[in-house]
């Protein structure tokens, strides 16, 4: 096992300054805010999704919300911040993204500078200077907005990186896991250099208290350039898979596009954007950031060990949230990216009049409606060698973590709140079914099923697609005979299940 040790973190004679991670909740900045906790700094993590931030970092860190393109919500979030990193786009917003990352990089410098903020640290990407990829000419622009203002920034361009939850990492693990082989366009012969997630970290968390560096740009880059069909063969022989590829000319880099969603959960839009990069030979001159913060970087087969290794200590959370290893417990090949269904019906009844409905799911009134529809799905599973007919409920009337029910596992209970239901049937990836109660500001309550599902392969995709409009439909009429059947209760005249 290879590690990176942050060997000079901040500088000993200096007092660790306050530092915002914006875009905390996003894959470099949810392993980026632990990194500098661990080495003494004041952490402030900020994104758009509260429920995340949480889920993800706890109490561990001051929390706050924000969103970029209102500049009335940053004059909290900055105050007495004297670092500021900045790891946010906006690829998933649609095809407006390069004007929504200007327009709140330009917001963010004249906030930054009205809050006095000593440094702004700005993970980009390389680039070379003719290319032709809009997510690219996004970066750099993005960059050089940021620059404009009176704060000094120091932009890093990143490579390729390798490590969970890396899109185009994601993208190799789920072709690589789950297919035989791949005809790919002669793109794919360009090179970069791949940087381990571990060497960015260092960059990163080093930046926070290396005083001396002068602002700019720097070109990161791993030890080796490589074309990204090699990097394909390369992960393959790590996991120990046997994978072919086929290089045609002339086929369309478009076709490549239709085709990821198909085998990749990883997000579609980032992966068009990204693809649209493989046009270029990647830059790798980077001795400017080499001299300044000298490190051992980590070969690519180094890198993706470093990955699945890191990845399989983590002991995640009981709250969902993308990549969360939780949630892929038992399924090794689960995508890193996952999705989910919320089905939600608002109710006068009290909680704990639901709750007490609730509490008996899998019992006798099993899943209080459409339960022919249920035994069909149980006897299919038990058909396939898989528990689906282990019928029953070890507590009968109370939700106690690790017992069954019926053929899911409860993995975590607050009374009067949720319930988490681990999915043991076997299928194409891994799933949770969750119930939330949430009061209403006008009284009653809010009843929401939540559905995450995180598919390994093709057949993942498939089934989450083809079952999402069934599973609406039986979600909501569960919803609403959990409801009858508690209003009947309280009533003192119980309903038929």
């Amino acid at each position: 096992m290879s590690t990176i040790h942050l060997a000079e973190a901040h500088d000993q004679s200096s007092e660790s300054p306050r530092i915002l991670v914006l875009g905390a909740s996003g894959y470099v900045g949810s392993h980026l805010v632990p990194r500098l906790v661990e080495s003494g700094y004041q952490v402030r993590a900020a994104g758009r999704n509260s429920a995340e931030l949480k889920a993800r970092f706890g109490s561990t860190v001051e929390l706050c919300t924000l969103d970029l393109l209102q500049p009335d919500t940053l004059a909290g979030p900055l105050e007495g911040v004297e670092v500021v990193y900045y790891l946010v786009h906006s690829m998933l917003s649609g095809d407006d993204f390069a004007a929504r990352d200007l327009r709140a990089a330009r917001i963010l410098a004249a906030a930054a500078e009205q809050a006095e903020v000593g440094l702004i640290v700005y993970l980009g990407a390389a680039c070379p200077d003719n290319t032709r990829s809009e997510h690219l000419i996004s970066r750099r622009e993005t960059g050089a907005a940021l620059a404009s203002g009176a704060v000094p920034v120091v932009e890093l361009r990143a490579p390729v990186v390798v490590g969970a939850g890396s899109v185009p990492f994601e993208a190799i693990r789920d072709m690589v896991n789950h297919l035989p082989a791949m005809v790919l366009p002669m793109a794919v012969r360009h090179t970069s250099a791949p940087l381990a997630l571990g060497n960015l970290l260092y960059y990163l968390v080093a930046l926070a208290g290396k005083r001396s560096i002068k602002p700019g740009v720097y070109l990161l880059a791993g030890p080796e350039r490589l074309s990204y069909e090699e990097q394909i063969h390369r992960y393959a022989r790590v996991v120990g898979k046997r994978f072919y590829t086929l290089r045609i000319p002339g086929l369309w880099l478009g076709l490549v596009r239709l085709a990821m969603p198909l085998f990749s959960s990883a997000p579609s839009s980032i992966v068009r954007a990204l693809l649209g990069g493989l046009s270029d030979h990647m830059p790798s001159n980077a001795e400017a950031i080499r001299e300044c913060l000298p490190q051992r970087l980590l070969s690519y087969e180094e890198a993706v060990s470093e990955a699945i290794e890191e990845e399989s200590r983590q002991p995640g959370s009981l709250y969902w949230y993308q990549g969360n290893p939780r949630f892929r417990e038992g399924w090794p090949n689960a995508a890193y990216y996952g999705d989910c269904l919320v089905i939600a019906r608002e109710t006068a009844l009290p909680a704990s009049a639901l709750w007490r409905v609730l509490s008996r799911i899998g019992g006798r009134q099993r899943f209080f409606t459409m339960n022919g529809i249920w035994a069909i799905r149980e006897w299919i599973d038990f058909c396939v060698g898989g528990p689906g007919r282990q019928l029953g409920r070890d507590t009968p009337d109370r939700l106690v973590v690790g017992e069954r029910v019926d053929s899911w596992q409860i993995l975590d209970v607050v009374d009067e709140q949720r319930v988490l239901l681990g999915f043991r049937m076997r299928g194409p990836g891994a799933g949770t079914l969750e119930f939330r109660l949430q009061p209403l500001a006008g009284g009653g309550t809010e009843i929401q099923m939540l559905a995450y599902w995180h598919p390994a392969g093709l057949w993942g995709q498939l089934y989450w697609y083809t079952m999402m409009r069934p599973h609406s439909f039986l979600f909501r009429r569960m919803l609403k005979a959990i409801e009858r059947i508690a209003r009947a209760e309280l009533k003192g005249t119980p309903a038929r299940p």
